[in-house]
């Protein structure tokens, strides 16, 4: 996966409470059993390196987005609880 590529409309998930021992590739492998992730994120801080604890996941279809909503949302990992939905689009026009 690439980091950064968005999926199509309502393919685009934005994953809170991320742990801070995370990379992108942990990300990737906890949510590609629920279809093609063609992207994952996770934030780092720029100075520090440090993870911010949230990031974005990008699958190829809303389809599999939905899945791992339903599989991934409130998932206790490293004694954090997983907050998964759909990233809003930016802008009040969506743009």
């Amino acid at each position: 996966p690439q980091r950064g590529t968005q999926g199509p409309a309502g393919a685009n998930l934005f994953i809170y409470h991320i742990p801070v021992t995370w990379s992108d590739g942990e990300l990737v492998q906890c949510f590609s059993p629920f279809g093609t992730v063609i992207s994952a994120t996770v934030f780092k801080d720029k100075l520090t390196n440090q993870s911010k604890g949230f990031g974005f996941v990008s699958y190829d279809n809303a389809v599999s987005a939905q899945n791992a909503i339903a599989g991934m949302n409130g998932m206790q990992i490293e004694g954090k609880r997983l907050k998964v939905e759909i990233k809003k689009p930016r802008g009040p026009y969506g743009q």
